[in-house]
């Protein structure tokens, strides 16, 4: 990155870097910090990017304007290059080309994976129609794992600010596995770009009017109750407004 250094533009907290519709001349690279990558105007979070992700590759077409606004989630040093500097590195330097194609590719992917999310999300949302058939011999079994609808029980995500609703009386907290397959109730998988939460990490149950939060077997960095590290396998009491932390991650309980 040495060669970058004289571009490097530093950031605050909630500075917007671009918007929509905006003259696309430069092409940034994460040096430290976060950016979320959003649609504005529908409030709609699409992905987080950190250290050593590009993005304004939409300056690379002559005339294009910006399809996303980016915003600084984190103070922020970004190397912003002007297009025709950019343009003569990758001329002089061919692994340089290569680098960006690889990063553009992760990103594509990680773009992919969250409109496949949103769209899943929007079928569930919707009701039955869209979803799979469920045979009718389990339906009583998971009717008897759903809350009860009067109760409006949530998970408020401080790091992008997403608020995830509990509908079933026993929630699984974790990250995707895009091995296996397995997706826990509330994926974290967006939030934690480090890769720190396990899998299965913990869950939050309900029993006897009480709700309760315990880690799960084999998780790993610690989840914490309003600060306090839990010990593996106990049940703990959640009460509204409880601060959960699963390593960095903190989120706020609300019913």
């Amino acid at each position: 990155m040495d060669g970058f250094s004289k571009f490097i533009t530093e950031y605050k907290k909630s500075d917007i870097i671009y918007k929509e519709g905006d003259l696309q001349e430069h092409f940034f690279i994460i040096n430290k910090g976060k950016v979320q990558v959003k649609f504005e105007e529908k409030d709609l979070i699409l992905i987080t990017l950190s250290k050593g992700d590009f993005f304004g590759e939409d300056s690379l077409l002559a005339d294009q304007l910006a399809h996303y606004t980016i915003e600084a989630i984190e103070d922020s040093k970004i190397i912003k290059i002007p297009v025709p500097s950019l343009s003569d590195m990758m001329k002089k330097n061919k692994d340089i080309s290569l680098k960006i194609l690889k990063k553009l590719s992760e990103k594509n992917t990680k773009t992919v994976d969250s409109l496949v999310m949103m769209q899943n999300r929007q079928k569930i949302d919707l009701g039955e129609e869209g979803l799979p058939e469920t045979p009718e011999i389990e339906n009583e079994e998971l009717t008897a794992e759903k809350l009860n609808p009067g109760l409006k029980v949530y998970l408020v995500i401080q790091r992008s600010n997403r608020v995830v609703q509990l509908t079933k009386n026993s929630t699984s907290i974790g990250r995707r596995d895009y091995t296996t397959g397995f997706v826990p109730d509330v994926d974290l998988t967006k939030e934690d770009e480090e890769k720190y939460i396990s899998r299965k990490h913990s869950s939050i149950s309900f029993s006897d009017d009480v709700f309760y939060i315990s880690e799960e077997p084999g998780a790993v960095n610690g989840t914490f109750l309003n600060g306090n590290k839990l010990n593996t396998g106990v049940k703990y009491e959640l009460n509204n407004g409880d601060e959960i932390t699963l390593c960095h991650l903190n989120m706020i309980f609300k019913f």
